[in-house]
């Protein structure tokens, strides 16, 4: 948990600068900080030197991946740790997304990253479990934005140490 909020800071920061300035020596080079945001969400000394290799793998796999600059390139509507307040099953919630935009064709998308690790076989599975686990999160925050007048809505699971991927089309019920 505490890797991936600070791989999402990070992932919010070069989505904001652009992923052009982007690349494995600089994320090399931000080894001690990504170690003192490590530090400040608590991991411990023992865990450090491995937390800091994950998060900086984690974001070089990204920035190597067509899919990860794609979804960290600048893109129309973009926005990355999105919080947004509203009704949801007649109650009140706040959520935070953590990329969205609007592609050429005019879907709107939500992207939940996911820092995961799979360590056996079978990543497909894997990744179509994690979907239906995260399947009712990402519906949320689609419920939302279709409320607020967004109509075409895809749903997204990025898994940036895996490269792996998982989409699919919000049905408003």
């Amino acid at each position: 948990r505490q890797i991936g909020s600070v791989v999402h800071r990070w992932l919010q920061r070069i989505a904001g600068e652009g992923c052009a300035g982007w690349d494995a020596a600089r994320i090399h080079a931000l080894g001690p900080a990504i170690r003192l945001a490590l530090q400040a969400e608590g991991v411990g000394e023992a865990e450090l030197a491995d937390a800091t290799g994950r998060a900086q793998q984690a974001l070089i796999l990204c920035l190597g991946d067509e899919r990860g600059r794609w979804l960290l390139s600048e893109q129309p509507q973009g926005r990355s740790e999105w919080r947004l307040s509203g009704v949801d099953d007649g109650r009140l919630v706040n959520v935070v997304i953590d990329r969205s935009f609007v592609d050429a064709d005019g879907t709107r998308w939500i992207i939940d990253y996911k820092t995961s690790r799979h360590e056996g076989g079978d990543v497909a599975a894997f990744l179509d479990n994690e979907r239906e686990r995260y399947r009712a999160q990402l519906e949320r925050y689609a419920r939302l934005l279709h409320a607020a007048g967004e109509s075409r809505i895809r749903l997204g699971l990025y898994f940036p140490l895996l490269s792996g991927w998982r989409e699919w089309e919000h049905r408003p019920r």
